[in-house]
């Protein structure tokens, strides 16, 4: 069937109108995942830190983060994991909102097929990007002259490639997500003739999330300024142990978690924007002409 990119770039709004709850429960998820890997991060080394403030010896936040290596590699596979569970809920919402759980939330085969897709894609970039590149280096090399030019369209050329495996994998992940089965073959088919209306779709996808992102930073710094939240952070930045109150104490831990909730908002939304119009663009191309 025909794909519109402009009606297939707003799916992402069209679950944020009607589905706030769902939005406000993935968020939630998002933010007890943060807290609780924060919590990972810094609860080994509160020792290393209260030592630090105790002596008054100056802080070396590279020796900090340093020690953090552990806990680090329990994080990241963490994270991972939460964020592919956003993906494919997100993809359960457009194609198949019966299938409903916690927010339709799950981590099972479909996730974990979702992630190694997704590192096959990120293989075929990555190899497609050092073959390329490779190239470009080889003709420059042997350019002379013409070295400065032939680096320059290479790179524009390097661009268009990145683009175009971009729009001929971009159904890869939501159709291996809905056919349970890895996909990649049968996505790049599945984009013959759609070419031009996925790149306009994921172009205008980008445009709005860039301008949600734009609209949220603008509250965020408004709320920071009514608040007072910039001279809060002036104060966390360089606090005066002794001069601690409980009040402030509290407002600092509201504050923290004031804008750590608007960031998880903000995340969430971005998510929901740039991941529900592929699967839309799915739903379209696979639906029955008629």
């Amino acid at each position: 069937m025909t794909l519109s990119p402009s009606d297939t770039a707003f799916e992402g709004f069209r679950i944020i109108r009607e589905r706030p709850g769902l939005i406000l429960a993935w968020t939630g998820f998002y933010l007890l995942c943060l807290l609780g890997m924060i919590l990972i991060l810094l609860v080994p080394n509160l020792g290393n830190l209260a030592t630090v403030e105790a002596t008054g010896v100056q802080r070396d936040y590279g020796e900090l983060l340093a020690r953090f290596g552990p806990p680090i590699l329990v994080i990241v596979p963490l994270a991972m994991a939460m964020l592919i569970m956003l993906v494919t809920a997100v993809y359960r919402t457009v194609l198949t909102p019966e299938d409903k759980g916690f927010a339709h939330l799950k981590i099972g085969a479909d996730e974990l097929r979702m992630f190694l897709v997704s590192l096959m894609v990120i293989a075929i970039f990555g190899l497609a990007s050092g073959i390329y590149g490779a190239a470009v280096v080889v003709l420059a090399s042997r350019a002379g002259g013409l070295h400065g030019l032939v680096t320059f369209v290479g790179s524009i050329g390097g661009v268009v490639l990145l683009g175009w495996l971009a729009v001929r994998l971009a159904l890869a992940g939501v159709m291996t997500f809905a056919e349970h089965h890895f996909r990649l073959g049968a996505a790049w088919r599945l984009t013959l003739g759609q070419f031009w209306r996925l790149l306009l779709t994921l172009v205008l996808t980008i445009l709005y999330a860039i301008l949600v992102v734009i609209m949220a930073l603008t509250l965020s710094l408004v709320l920071a300024k009514v608040t007072g939240g910039f001279s809060l952070m002036g104060e966390l930045a360089s606090p005066d142990l002794t001069n601690l109150t409980p009040a402030l104490a509290l407002r600092g831990l509201g504050e923290l978690l004031l804008q750590l909730a608007l960031q998880a908002l903000l995340i969430v939304l971005v998510f929901v924007i740039f991941y529900a119009p592929p699967a839309a663009a799915y739903r379209r191309l696979k639906a029955p002409s008629v």
